[in-house]
């Protein structure tokens, strides 16, 4: 069955014009349907792109005013609350809500040490070393070389009888005393 155009009565043909945009037509003017299905798909796309950004960012919103309310979403208790509440977002509420589920623990105190004994051995241990730091001389008022300060402070102890490690330990209090004032001939880099 052929279909005539339509026309008018004067015997001319009607003619509905339509305007598309130059980008759906071809060369000749020719408009370009397979363009038209292919614009909405994109059109699709996009929309469902925006509906993904939305969430996304719903979820990150939900998220954040989570955190800001101090709710430990890592725990149990944290990831329920996060998935069941639909309350306001805002810092109060979630801090209400979260108090009824975890309220919180009171704090954990640490029992006392004990205190340390101090045995016999350390005691006379500690008199010999303020022993040796009330012979020796003060870096401060020496100009020599702590090195060689606490090799002359050794070699006295030494030579008085003192035995070597005791010598030894004079010289490394020297050199040591030396080091914590500061001393650029001891430090280096």
């Amino acid at each position: 069955m052929e279909v005539e155009p339509a026309s008018d009565d004067w015997g001319y043909e009607l003619v509905t014009h339509r305007i598309v945009p130059p980008t759906m037509c071809d060369s000749k003017g020719v408009i370009d349907m397979a363009d038209e299905t292919g614009g909405i798909k994109e059109l699709r796309d996009a929309a469902d792109r925006g509906r993904e950004a939305i969430q996304e960012r719903d979820q990150l919103k939900r998220e954040m005013a989570f955190l800001k309310a101090g709710v430990d979403t890592d725990s149990k208790a944290g990831q329920l609350l996060f998935k069941a509440y639909d309350g306001e977002l805002d810092t109060e509420s979630i801090q209400a809500e979260w108090q009824e589920l975890a309220p919180t623990p009171s704090p954990v105190v640490k029992p006392e040490q004990a205190q340390e004994t101090v045995s016999e051995a350390d005691t006379r241990v500690a008199d010999q070393r303020q022993a040796l730091a009330e012979d020796s001389v003060s870096v401060e008022s020496s100009t020599q070389s702590p090195y060689e300060q606490g090799f002359q402070e050794f070699k006295k102890a030494y030579d008085a009888g003192t035995p070597k490690e005791d010598s030894a330990a004079r010289f490394v209090h020297t050199v040591l005393e030396a080091a914590g004032q500061g001393d650029e001939r001891v430090l280096s880099d």
